[in-house]
């Protein structure tokens, strides 16, 4: 299970937990969004349905949630390959 840094209202590291606890108790975390656009048009997807958190719903181009001491751009170009496969 992979686990996400839980964070305070600025942003300071808390501690960790599993993703999934996270999200049902609605903690607050780090996480980010990708949106990918152009003057004409946004890449959106629709989430697989059986996803426990928003299944089924449209949403950003894809997400995640970095590390501890990951940089958040780095970590967004990083899933922008493996989920879209753009650099």
């Amino acid at each position: 299970m992979s686990e996400v840094l839980l964070v305070d209202t600025h942003d300071r590291p808390l501690g960790t937990m599993e993703k999934l606890k996270a999200h049902e108790r609605g903690l607050l975390h780090r996480a980010f969004s990708l949106f990918v656009v152009s003057d004409e048009a946004m890449l959106i997807q629709r989430r697989a349905t059986a996803k426990y958190h928003s299944g089924g719903l449209w949403a950003n181009a894809c997400c995640s949630h970095p590390g501890r001491n990951a940089d958040v751009v780095d970590e967004a170009i990083r899933r922008a390959r493996e989920e879209l496969g753009l650099d």
